[in-house]
């Protein structure tokens, strides 16, 4: 598995796309039946023209980062989870996080929502995790979230899909991208929609239209 550093190339940090779901939650419906998004939180970092890529943020792996970089077996931070991102492209690693000390980010570094950057930069992620993480009181550890893979959408087809009913939207938060039980986001991110959602959050199914 490889870290990313540029995949993010050619994108446009300009783009003002009216309707852009960018920093917004794509909750799986009950109906929706894709394995790989099943009860699913998918946080969209991108939403434009030229289609929309996010990260499932509430399914773990059974891998660690030492796991796919030597480098930390005998560190703590090779006990962080990696996530699985999304379908596509799972030999590279992304990273979200919630701030590093002082700032510190790449130029490359880009955040829909406040308390959230995603940092293609992974060799800046990987110096402060061997230089600084050891030294830092658990408490004060910035969050951080590796995904293999990630989840991708051609141009309309994020539409098209929201149109037949795929997903619920709501805007992102910090609390659920770096949630504590991922396990719970899933119904946690559906009782924030609420409403008839809130049944679906507590029994997992959607009350029958008559």
């Amino acid at each position: 598995m490889a870290a990313s550093n540029d995949f993010f190339r050619g994108s446009d940090p300009e783009n003002t796309n009216r309707g852009s779901l960018e920093g917004h939650f794509l909750i799986s419906e009950t109906e929706l039946t894709d394995p790989n998004f099943i009860q699913t939180v998918v946080y969209l970092v991108e939403h434009n023209d030229n289609g929309a890529l996010g990260f499932v943020v509430n399914r773990k792996s059974e891998t660690a980062l030492k796991d796919v970089i030597p480098d930390f077996t005998d560190s703590p931070a090779g006990e962080l989870e990696v996530y699985i991102g999304g379908p596509v492209e799972q030999m590279f690693l992304f990273t979200l996080h919630s701030g590093l000390p002082g700032d510190k980010r790449s130029d490359a570094a880009s955040s829909s929502l406040q308390g959230v950057i995603l940092e293609p930069d992974f060799e800046l992620i990987r110096r402060f995790l061997s230089e600084q993480w050891p030294d830092l009181n658990p408490e004060h550890r910035p969050e951080i979230r590796f995904y293999a893979g990630y989840a991708g959408w051609a141009p309309g087809q994020l539409e098209n899909e929201l149109r037949h009913g795929a997903w619920v939207v709501i805007p992102a938060t910090p609390g659920i991208v770096f949630a504590p039980e991922p396990e719970e986001s899933w119904r946690n991110a559906l009782r924030k929609k609420g409403g008839i959602y809130w049944v679906v959050a507590e029994t997992g199914f959607k009350p029958s239209m008559n």
